[in-house]
Protein backbone atom coordinates (compact mmCIF):
# COMPACT_ATOMS: atom_id res chain seq x y z
CA UNK A 1 0.00 0.00 0.00
CA UNK A 2 2.56 2.24 0.49
CA UNK A 3 4.60 1.96 -2.94
CA UNK A 4 1.46 2.06 -4.45
CA UNK A 5 0.89 5.81 -2.34
CA UNK A 6 4.14 6.36 -3.46
CA UNK A 7 3.62 5.78 -6.84
CA UNK A 8 0.32 7.42 -7.04
CA UNK A 9 1.89 10.62 -5.60
CA UNK A 10 5.03 10.27 -8.08
CA UNK A 11 2.27 10.34 -10.93
CA UNK A 12 0.72 12.85 -9.68
CA UNK A 13 4.01 15.16 -9.51
CA UNK A 14 4.77 13.95 -13.40
CA UNK A 15 1.76 14.34 -14.96
CA UNK A 16 1.73 18.28 -12.87
CA UNK A 17 5.37 18.38 -14.27
CA UNK A 18 4.51 17.36 -17.91
CA UNK A 19 1.49 19.67 -17.43
CA UNK A 20 3.57 22.70 -16.45
CA UNK A 21 5.92 21.79 -19.40
CA UNK A 22 3.15 21.59 -22.11
CA UNK A 23 2.39 25.16 -20.74
CA UNK A 24 5.99 26.41 -20.85
CA UNK A 25 6.09 25.38 -24.70
CA UNK A 26 2.79 26.85 -25.43
CA UNK A 27 3.56 30.26 -24.20
CA UNK A 28 7.12 29.89 -25.41
CA UNK A 29 5.54 28.83 -29.01
CA UNK A 30 3.26 31.18 -28.57
CA UNK A 31 5.92 34.25 -27.99
CA UNK A 32 8.48 33.01 -30.50
CA UNK A 33 5.37 33.17 -33.11
CA UNK A 34 4.93 36.82 -31.68
CA UNK A 35 8.78 38.12 -32.34
CA UNK A 36 8.24 36.15 -35.97
CA UNK A 37 5.98 39.01 -36.33
CA UNK A 38 7.79 41.41 -34.85
CA UNK A 39 6.55 44.47 -35.32
CA UNK A 40 3.12 43.41 -35.23
CA UNK A 41 1.86 46.71 -36.24
CA UNK A 42 3.09 50.78 -36.71
CA UNK A 43 6.44 51.84 -35.18
CA UNK A 44 6.87 55.10 -33.95
CA UNK A 45 10.49 56.88 -33.86
CA UNK A 46 10.76 59.35 -31.34
CA UNK A 47 13.21 62.13 -32.57
CA UNK A 48 13.70 64.40 -29.62
CA UNK A 49 14.94 67.49 -31.80
CA UNK A 50 13.58 69.77 -34.35
CA UNK A 51 13.32 68.67 -38.14
CA UNK A 52 15.76 69.15 -40.60
CA UNK A 53 19.01 68.34 -38.77
CA UNK A 54 21.45 65.63 -38.99
CA UNK A 55 19.80 63.52 -36.14
CA UNK A 56 16.49 63.87 -37.80
CA UNK A 57 17.74 63.27 -41.47
CA UNK A 58 19.25 60.15 -39.68
CA UNK A 59 15.86 58.89 -37.88
CA UNK A 60 14.12 59.36 -41.27
CA UNK A 61 16.63 57.50 -44.11
CA UNK A 62 16.01 54.82 -40.47
CA UNK A 63 12.66 54.72 -40.73
CA UNK A 64 12.39 54.30 -44.14
CA UNK A 65 14.59 51.43 -44.62
CA UNK A 66 13.14 49.66 -41.98
CA UNK A 67 9.60 50.24 -43.23
CA UNK A 68 10.88 48.56 -46.64
CA UNK A 69 12.42 45.28 -44.26
CA UNK A 70 9.43 44.83 -41.63
CA UNK A 71 6.62 45.54 -44.24
CA UNK A 72 5.39 47.93 -41.45
CA UNK A 73 4.27 51.69 -41.40
CA UNK A 74 7.90 53.31 -39.29
CA UNK A 75 6.49 57.16 -38.14
CA UNK A 76 9.37 59.96 -37.45
CA UNK A 77 7.65 61.93 -34.33
CA UNK A 78 9.77 64.90 -33.58
CA UNK A 79 8.77 65.81 -29.78
CA UNK A 80 11.69 68.33 -29.25
CA UNK A 81 12.08 70.48 -26.40
CA UNK A 82 13.98 70.88 -22.76
CA UNK A 83 17.42 69.48 -24.24
CA UNK A 84 15.45 66.33 -25.50
CA UNK A 85 14.17 65.67 -22.14
CA UNK A 86 10.54 65.91 -23.77
CA UNK A 87 11.25 63.31 -26.23
CA UNK A 88 13.14 60.89 -23.81
CA UNK A 89 10.65 61.31 -21.09
CA UNK A 90 7.72 60.14 -23.99
CA UNK A 91 9.64 56.92 -24.71
CA UNK A 92 10.39 56.12 -21.01
CA UNK A 93 6.05 56.23 -20.23
CA UNK A 94 5.89 54.29 -23.62
CA UNK A 95 4.74 50.70 -23.93
CA UNK A 96 7.46 48.58 -23.61
CA UNK A 97 6.86 46.51 -26.40
CA UNK A 98 9.37 47.95 -29.23
CA UNK A 99 6.82 49.64 -30.71
CA UNK A 100 8.03 52.94 -29.26
CA UNK A 101 12.11 53.69 -30.26
CA UNK A 102 14.36 56.61 -29.10
CA UNK A 103 16.36 57.80 -31.86
CA UNK A 104 19.10 60.26 -29.61
CA UNK A 105 22.77 60.22 -28.82
CA UNK A 106 25.39 62.39 -26.58
CA UNK A 107 22.92 64.53 -25.62
CA UNK A 108 20.91 62.01 -23.19
CA UNK A 109 24.29 61.56 -21.46
CA UNK A 110 24.80 65.35 -20.74
CA UNK A 111 21.86 66.37 -19.97
CA UNK A 112 22.55 63.52 -16.63
CA UNK A 113 26.49 65.13 -16.11
CA UNK A 114 25.47 68.66 -16.11
CA UNK A 115 22.74 67.84 -13.13
CA UNK A 116 19.40 68.68 -15.21
CA UNK A 117 16.11 68.28 -13.56
CA UNK A 118 14.94 65.57 -15.59
CA UNK A 119 11.67 63.26 -15.33
CA UNK A 120 13.41 60.33 -15.35
CA UNK A 121 16.83 58.79 -15.05
CA UNK A 122 18.72 57.85 -17.77
CA UNK A 123 18.53 54.49 -16.85
CA UNK A 124 14.78 54.16 -17.79
CA UNK A 125 16.06 53.58 -21.27
CA UNK A 126 17.50 50.65 -22.40
CA UNK A 127 20.29 50.78 -26.02
CA UNK A 128 19.73 48.92 -28.79
CA UNK A 129 22.15 49.60 -30.92
CA UNK A 130 24.53 53.13 -31.72
CA UNK A 131 24.21 54.26 -35.17
CA UNK A 132 26.12 56.55 -36.02
CA UNK A 133 29.51 58.70 -34.73
CA UNK A 134 30.21 62.33 -36.24
CA UNK A 135 33.72 63.28 -35.68
CA UNK A 136 34.69 66.52 -34.92
CA UNK A 137 37.75 68.49 -36.57
CA UNK A 138 39.14 71.55 -35.14
CA UNK A 139 39.34 74.31 -38.08
CA UNK A 140 40.64 77.55 -37.68
CA UNK A 141 39.94 81.12 -40.08
CA UNK A 142 42.90 81.34 -42.74
CA UNK A 143 43.30 84.69 -41.64
CA UNK A 144 44.04 83.76 -38.02
CA UNK A 145 48.12 82.91 -39.17
CA UNK A 146 48.19 79.57 -38.30
CA UNK A 147 48.15 76.41 -40.26
CA UNK A 148 49.54 73.72 -38.03
CA UNK A 149 47.91 72.59 -34.34
CA UNK A 150 51.05 73.32 -32.98
CA UNK A 151 50.95 76.94 -34.10
CA UNK A 152 47.63 77.00 -32.44
CA UNK A 153 48.72 75.98 -29.48
CA UNK A 154 51.67 78.64 -29.16
CA UNK A 155 49.03 81.23 -30.07
CA UNK A 156 46.42 80.46 -27.31
CA UNK A 157 49.24 80.35 -25.13
CA UNK A 158 50.35 83.55 -26.19
CA UNK A 159 46.94 85.31 -26.13
CA UNK A 160 45.30 83.37 -22.86
CA UNK A 161 41.86 84.02 -23.42
CA UNK A 162 41.58 85.99 -26.62
CA UNK A 163 41.15 83.78 -29.28
CA UNK A 164 37.73 83.01 -30.01
CA UNK A 165 36.02 80.05 -30.08
CA UNK A 166 32.36 79.31 -31.28
CA UNK A 167 30.41 76.22 -29.77
CA UNK A 168 27.81 75.79 -32.68
CA UNK A 169 24.95 74.35 -30.43
CA UNK A 170 25.41 76.91 -27.37
CA UNK A 171 26.13 76.18 -23.65
CA UNK A 172 25.88 73.02 -22.02
CA UNK A 173 26.51 71.47 -25.39
CA UNK A 174 28.74 68.24 -26.57
CA UNK A 175 30.79 71.03 -28.39
CA UNK A 176 30.99 73.13 -25.21
CA UNK A 177 32.62 70.41 -23.39
CA UNK A 178 35.18 69.35 -26.18
CA UNK A 179 36.03 72.61 -26.17
CA UNK A 180 36.68 72.83 -22.44
CA UNK A 181 38.10 69.30 -22.01
CA UNK A 182 40.72 70.53 -25.02
CA UNK A 183 41.20 73.98 -23.16
CA UNK A 184 42.42 71.50 -19.71
CA UNK A 185 44.40 68.96 -21.78
CA UNK A 186 46.30 72.06 -23.31
CA UNK A 187 46.61 74.39 -20.54
CA UNK A 188 44.95 76.99 -22.19
CA UNK A 189 41.86 79.22 -21.94
CA UNK A 190 39.65 80.34 -25.26
CA UNK A 191 36.82 82.80 -25.21
CA UNK A 192 34.08 81.15 -26.51
CA UNK A 193 30.91 81.98 -27.99
CA UNK A 194 27.50 79.72 -28.43
CA UNK A 195 25.29 80.03 -31.42
CA UNK A 196 22.16 78.49 -32.41
CA UNK A 197 23.34 76.00 -34.60
CA UNK A 198 27.12 75.04 -37.41
CA UNK A 199 25.91 76.77 -40.16
CA UNK A 200 25.66 80.30 -38.43
CA UNK A 201 28.95 79.22 -36.53
CA UNK A 202 30.91 78.17 -40.06
CA UNK A 203 29.47 81.38 -41.44
CA UNK A 204 30.86 83.57 -38.49
CA UNK A 205 34.15 82.03 -38.83
CA UNK A 206 34.02 82.47 -42.98
CA UNK A 207 33.60 86.56 -41.94
CA UNK A 208 36.38 86.33 -39.90
CA UNK A 209 34.61 87.34 -36.84
CA UNK A 210 35.40 83.81 -34.61
CA UNK A 211 38.60 82.59 -35.16
CA UNK A 212 38.18 78.98 -34.11
CA UNK A 213 35.97 75.88 -33.72
CA UNK A 214 35.83 72.40 -32.83
CA UNK A 215 33.05 71.15 -35.54
CA UNK A 216 31.21 68.17 -37.20
CA UNK A 217 33.34 67.26 -40.15
CA UNK A 218 29.53 66.61 -41.89
CA UNK A 219 29.28 70.51 -41.74
CA UNK A 220 32.75 71.45 -42.91
CA UNK A 221 33.80 69.20 -45.73
CA UNK A 222 33.25 71.71 -48.64
CA UNK A 223 34.36 74.81 -46.85
CA UNK A 224 37.75 72.38 -45.69
CA UNK A 225 38.20 71.39 -49.85
CA UNK A 226 37.80 75.08 -50.72
CA UNK A 227 40.51 76.09 -48.07
CA UNK A 228 37.60 78.74 -46.53
CA UNK A 229 38.50 76.72 -43.16
CA UNK A 230 42.25 75.27 -42.53
CA UNK A 231 41.91 72.04 -40.34
CA UNK A 232 44.43 71.30 -37.78
CA UNK A 233 43.03 68.21 -36.21
CA UNK A 234 40.49 65.36 -36.07
CA UNK A 235 39.09 64.29 -32.90
CA UNK A 236 38.43 60.50 -33.79
CA UNK A 237 40.43 57.10 -32.75
CA UNK A 238 41.38 56.86 -36.45
CA UNK A 239 42.00 59.31 -39.61
CA UNK A 240 38.74 60.27 -41.24
CA UNK A 241 37.67 58.78 -44.60
CA UNK A 242 36.96 62.39 -46.23
CA UNK A 243 39.92 64.02 -44.39
CA UNK A 244 42.70 61.64 -44.38
CA UNK A 245 45.34 64.04 -44.35
CA UNK A 246 44.50 65.41 -41.15
CA UNK A 247 46.39 64.23 -37.84
CA UNK A 248 44.16 62.93 -35.21
CA UNK A 249 44.49 64.60 -32.00
CA UNK A 250 46.27 61.29 -30.50
CA UNK A 251 48.67 61.31 -33.74
CA UNK A 252 49.43 65.22 -32.41
CA UNK A 253 50.29 63.83 -28.79
CA UNK A 254 46.97 64.75 -27.01
CA UNK A 255 46.25 61.06 -26.53
CA UNK A 256 43.96 61.45 -23.72
CA UNK A 257 41.43 63.75 -25.91
CA UNK A 258 38.60 62.24 -27.45
CA UNK A 259 34.89 63.07 -27.11
CA UNK A 260 32.75 61.32 -29.44
CA UNK A 261 29.31 62.63 -30.86
CA UNK A 262 26.83 60.00 -31.70
CA UNK A 263 23.83 58.43 -32.15
CA UNK A 264 21.54 55.50 -31.11
CA UNK A 265 18.43 54.08 -30.70
CA UNK A 266 16.58 53.02 -27.13
CA UNK A 267 13.61 51.27 -25.80
CA UNK A 268 11.90 51.62 -22.73
CA UNK A 269 13.80 49.92 -19.88
CA UNK A 270 11.21 47.28 -19.69
CA UNK A 271 11.75 45.61 -23.36
CA UNK A 272 12.11 41.84 -22.86
CA UNK A 273 15.50 41.03 -24.05
CA UNK A 274 14.05 39.21 -27.34
CA UNK A 275 12.46 41.85 -28.71
CA UNK A 276 15.92 44.05 -28.03
CA UNK A 277 17.95 41.53 -29.88
CA UNK A 278 15.32 41.52 -32.81
CA UNK A 279 15.57 45.06 -33.13
CA UNK A 280 19.68 45.24 -32.63
CA UNK A 281 19.72 42.49 -35.37
CA UNK A 282 17.11 44.40 -37.98
CA UNK A 283 19.05 48.04 -37.30
CA UNK A 284 22.38 46.51 -37.34
CA UNK A 285 21.68 44.94 -40.87
CA UNK A 286 19.92 48.09 -42.35
CA UNK A 287 23.35 50.56 -40.90
CA UNK A 288 25.31 47.46 -42.71
CA UNK A 289 23.77 48.21 -46.27
CA UNK A 290 25.77 50.06 -49.07
CA UNK A 291 21.95 51.85 -49.70
CA UNK A 292 22.02 53.46 -46.27
CA UNK A 293 26.14 53.77 -45.36
CA UNK A 294 27.28 55.30 -48.10
CA UNK A 295 26.06 58.30 -48.61
CA UNK A 296 26.96 59.03 -44.89
CA UNK A 297 29.83 58.21 -44.86
CA UNK A 298 30.37 60.38 -48.04
CA UNK A 299 29.60 63.50 -46.21
CA UNK A 300 31.85 62.15 -42.72
CA UNK A 301 29.96 59.92 -40.66
CA UNK A 302 31.16 56.49 -39.31
CA UNK A 303 28.37 53.89 -39.47
CA UNK A 304 29.22 52.47 -35.90
CA UNK A 305 26.64 49.62 -34.27
CA UNK A 306 27.23 47.60 -31.87
CA UNK A 307 25.41 45.29 -29.19
CA UNK A 308 22.78 46.88 -26.73
CA UNK A 309 24.81 46.19 -23.59
CA UNK A 310 28.13 48.53 -25.60
CA UNK A 311 25.31 51.34 -25.76
CA UNK A 312 24.70 50.86 -21.82
CA UNK A 313 27.97 51.25 -21.27
CA UNK A 314 28.84 54.28 -23.82
CA UNK A 315 25.86 56.07 -22.03
CA UNK A 316 27.49 55.75 -18.57
CA UNK A 317 31.20 56.40 -19.53
CA UNK A 318 30.13 59.30 -20.94
CA UNK A 319 27.88 60.42 -18.01
CA UNK A 320 31.39 60.02 -15.98
CA UNK A 321 33.40 61.52 -18.60
CA UNK A 322 31.40 64.95 -19.33
CA UNK A 323 30.30 65.10 -15.26
CA UNK A 324 34.20 65.55 -14.86
CA UNK A 325 34.71 67.76 -17.21
CA UNK A 326 32.24 70.66 -16.66
CA UNK A 327 33.48 70.16 -12.73
CA UNK A 328 36.79 71.17 -13.97
CA UNK A 329 35.30 74.09 -16.24
CA UNK A 330 32.10 75.38 -14.23
CA UNK A 331 29.89 74.45 -16.50
CA UNK A 332 26.40 74.39 -14.99
CA UNK A 333 23.13 73.50 -16.46
CA UNK A 334 21.21 76.75 -17.57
Amino acid sequence: MILNAMGAGMLARLGGAVSSLGAAFITASAHTQQLDNFPSGPVRIVVPVNPGGNADRIARMLAQSLAELWQQTVIVDNVPGAHTSLGVNRVVRAAPTGHTLLSSGDQLAINAALGRKLPYSPTDVRGVTRTIVNSQVLVVRPGLGVSHFDEYVTLLKQRPGEVSAALPIGYGSIYHLAVEMLNQRLGTQTNNIPYAGGAPAVLDILGGHVDAALIDISGTTQNIQKRELIPLAVMSLECSKVLPDVPTFHELGVSDFVIESWQGIFVPRATPDEVVAVLNRDITAVLGSREFAAPLEELGFVIAPGSAESLDQIVARDIALFRDVAAVAGIKPE
